[in-house]
């Protein structure tokens, strides 16, 4: 049965074909082109939440283990794109990798690699026939583009290369809608350390303003180092919406000071600010970009004014999130403030944690040495220090714990010229 089920689905993509190619393969590929070009240069400026799920395996044959989830905001915005936090008010002024600070990102998959294969007409297309993908009737076509006609850019810092790229397009036979674009690219110079790298664009039609465009939906990006070792992102784009012209277009820094409206006060360098979170966190469930809430455990002063009362919202996200297997099961969670929020007027600011707690599940710091042998018991040594990050709070919690308590106290410091 799931033969001929097969059999009729390609033969109705062959049919759907006959009608619509009497020329062949190459006046479909240029129909193809032609829509997906139209659709390309009709996109207006928008925006959508990208919800990313990072995991690794150590070799193919193993599984993927899962290492965290990232939530960003990503724009086309004139021809670029661009990223935030879901809680910023204007884009960063920087790049995707640099904003996350670690791990494997992907850029291009909003728009750039499809307009790359689609619009710059240096891709070379091969026809492969109908085909089924996810159970659908389709067409295919291969395509290469050489090295010295790519702009695709795979970066491993301090290194970074230029490199040709090869893939597949998928089209549905009835609207010639772009369905897939697989991009894959396996002749990376050697000091990049990466044998491989695969991109994946699962598109679908989205309103966007008053009209509907072909978006990509969903994104699978894999890296496959030298060794063996194997990174995955999977990523889905959610909300979409038009970036309109009254939209802010800042180019915003978590230590920006400037442009403060009248009466919002300065927090001083160096200044100490006690905080007292004002929600849980589930380490198991939080992502990178998630919000988070605070509040002044006491005033804050200036010499002997109070700038802002004790209870004064601060606000601030997720930047870190790592489960940790040793010496014991526990969570590393790394907090940033931003944001003093007084209702009538915000400050911005950064401040790097100096101290947290007392609190149950919280790792202050553990040091223990055990060298003895015995026949039931091999030496175990366990370190686990607190490591302090510059504008951040780094919060090692036990798993056993499971939520980050509301209430938790928190002292952080004002950085300094900030």
């Amino acid at each position: 049965m799931g033969r001929l089920a097969r059999c009729a689905s390609l033969w109705a993509a062959a049919a759907v074909l006959g009608a619509q190619a009497p020329d062949g393969p190459d006046a479909l590929l240029e129909r193809i082109q032609r829509k997906m070009a139209q659709n390309l240069n009709r996109l207006p400026d928008y925006v959508c939440l990208q919800t990313v799920e990072r995991s690794r395996r150590q070799s193919p044959a193993g599984s993927y283990q899962p290492l965290d989830t990232l939530r960003v905001e990503v724009g086309l915005v004139g021809n670029r794109e661009l990223y935030s936090w879901p809680d910023s008010s204007g884009f960063e002024d920087k790049e995707l990798a640099e904003m996350i600070g670690r791990g494997v990102v992907g850029t291009g998959h909003f728009a750039l690699l499809a307009k790359h294969v689609f619009l710059s007409r240096v891709a070379e297309f091969t026809w492969k026939g109908e085909d089924l993908l996810n159970g659908r009737a389709a067409v295919r076509f291969d395509y290469q583009v050489p090295r010295n006609l790519s702009s695709y850019r795979i970066r491993v810092p301090p290194n970074e290369a230029v490199v040709g790229f090869h893939g597949s397009v998928w089209v549905a036979p009835d609207t010639l809608d772009l369905v897939r674009l697989e991009v894959r690219s396996n002749e990376i110079p050697e000091p990049l350390g990466m044998a491989e790298a695969v991109s994946i664009m699962d598109y679908a039609r989205a309103p966007i303003g008053n009209s509907d465009f072909l978006l990509p939906q969903a994104s699978e990006l894999r890296l496959v180092t030298l060794s063996g070792e194997e990174n995955r992102n999977r990523g889905e784009f959610t909300g979409c919406r038009q970036y309109r012209s009254e939209s802010s277009l800042s180019f915003d820094e978590p230590s920006a000071q400037t442009g403060k409206p009248p009466g919002a006060p300065t927090l001083p360098p160096g200044s100490e600010i006690e905080l007292s979170l004002d929600q849980e966190i589930d380490p198991e469930a939080a992502a990178l970009g998630d919000s988070v809430r605070a509040v002044l455990a006491r005033p804050l002063r200036q010499g002997q004014q109070v700038i802002a009362p004790e209870g004064a919202a601060v606000l601030g996200r997720v930047v870190r999130v790592e489960k940790q297997v040793l010496p014991f099961p526990h969570y590393i969670v790394a907090l940033q403030f931003h944001t003093l929020d007084l209702g009538a007027s915000q400050s911005r600011f950064l401040a790097t944690m100096e101290d947290a707690g007392p609190a149950p599940g919280l790792i202050r710091q553990k040091k223990r040495l055990d060298p003895t042998f015995t026949r039931r018991r091999s030496a175990r040594m366990d370190i686990l220090v607190n490591e302090q990050q510059p504008g951040q709070g780094v919060i090692h919690w036990d798993a056993r714990q499971q939520r980050i308590r509301r209430g938790l106290k928190m002292r952080w410091r004002v950085d300094p010229g900030r």
